[in-house]
């Protein structure tokens, strides 16, 4: 499978999957899976445009107001899925090519969560002038994402397994 195939797969089913759960598109998730697969950047084209889909379905379908708020948590996404990117991308080449993919990908979850987090904080303090931790939500975020992790590791190890299709 090519590297534009594979990521034209994940986009496909992360769009499909946040429509069909109405659910916030798991961009950390998105993050640490490009970054573990592709070149940076072309994670970052697939991370963006995860991400730039996400604002069109909120703004298009679902009727996000279009006021400072929401457009500056919009853009703030946009920057947490940047901030999980760089640190899944920086964390992996760094971790034991012999570790399986999925327990690299579940060790460069954490701190890429982390940092989408730490950018949370600033984005709340930039857009609603002030921040609070609130720790039902942070634990919410971290199980979706991490549960989109393991579904979509699932699914590429299962793809890999799968035969080549053979030219007609």
């Amino acid at each position: 499978m090519t590297r534009t195939a594979w990521s034209l797969g994940l986009y496909g089913l992360v769009v499909t999957g946040c429509l069909a759960l109405a659910c916030l598109e798991p961009l950390v998730a998105v993050a640490v899976l490009a970054a573990s697969r592709l070149k940076l950047p072309a994670a970052l084209a697939l991370t963006a445009a995860v991400w730039l889909t996400g604002q069109a379905i909120g703004f298009g379908l679902r009727g996000f107001p279009v006021d400072a708020q929401t457009l500056g948590w919009g853009l703030g996404l946009g920057v947490m899925a940047l901030a999980s990117l760089l640190t899944a991308a920086l964390v992996l080449p760094r971790l034991p090519r012999a570790w399986p993919a999925w327990f690299r990908a579940a060790a460069a979850f954490v701190p890429a969560f982390v940092a989408n987090q730490l950018c949370a904080l600033a984005v709340e303090l930039v857009v609603m002038g002030s921040c609070e931790i609130v720790p039902g939500v942070v634990t919410a975020i971290g199980l979706i994402n991490a549960g989109w992790l393991a579904v979509l590791l699932a699914l590429d190890a299962l793809a890999r397994r799968l035969p080549a299709p053979r030219p007609a």
